[in-house]
């Protein structure tokens, strides 16, 4: 799928005379922003159309790694001043849907390809899944907390031995920080997770049958 990705930009030049950035900034779509997903196969002059307009590059490293699309070209779009956010694209090319791993993949994927073991900071990188996140969704009443935002937050235990020694608590996050980490989820104030159960007006056994079932019947057909 990796050569299909590129071939699609590829197809797009011979179409229109132009990468599909250059392409949607023709037609006005960029005219607010927006975000341009993946990001692998850019050019300059996208990555220039990015800027222009204030997109945002979602990353989805672990959706890209799947399936051999390509490593987005993290570093420099930092040093551009680009807005990245972090993503995890859909469950058929990203079975995990886990931000950990994403966070992880997005560091460790831009190291390799600039060879360098200095690139994509740790702390950029938790930016990117947290506060950018929320700006690229237009979410700007939860990007941080503060007072008259929502209380959108997890607490995470760093009493395990993946995240000792505490040495940079933001580094331990990207680069040992797992699920498993997580004792507790609120949104809007509201705690929906917390020690391994969940609070969130479904009976979680249900949702797995059916979900299940659902997958049976995929098989089947």
């Amino acid at each position: 799928l990796g050569d299909v990705y590129k071939r699609q930009v590829q197809d797009c030049i011979g179409r229109y005379g132009m990468t599909p950035t250059a392409l949607f900034e023709q037609l006005g779509l960029w005219n607010y922003g927006g975000g341009a997903f993946h990001s692998v196969w850019v050019s300059n002059e996208d990555l220039h159309i990015y800027k222009k307009h204030g997109v945002y590059a979602v990353l989805n490293a672990g959706s890209n790694a799947k399936l051999a699309s390509g490593i987005a070209p993290v570093e420099k779009m930092l040093q551009m001043g680009i807005p990245l956010a972090v993503g995890t694209d859909g469950p058929s090319s990203n079975n995990a849907l886990d931000m950990f791993r994403e966070m992880f993949l997005v560091t460790g994927l831009a190291k390799y390809r600039d060879m360098d073991a200095a690139s994509t900071d740790a702390i950029e990188v938790l930016k990117m899944a947290t506060v950018n996140g929320a700006k690229a969704m237009g979410l700007t009443d939860s990007d941080v907390l503060a007072p008259g935002k929502y209380a959108d937050l997890i607490m995470i235990d760093m009493h395990q031995p993946n995240m000792q020694p505490i040495n940079n608590i933001a580094k331990n996050i990207v680069y040992s920080g797992s699920k498993q980490n997580v004792k507790m989820t609120m949104i809007d104030g509201k705690i929906l997770y917390e020690d391994g159960k969940f609070f969130i007006g479904e009976d979680p056994e249900k949702l797995y049958a059916k979900a299940n079932e659902i997958a049976d019947r995929l098989r089947q057909e």
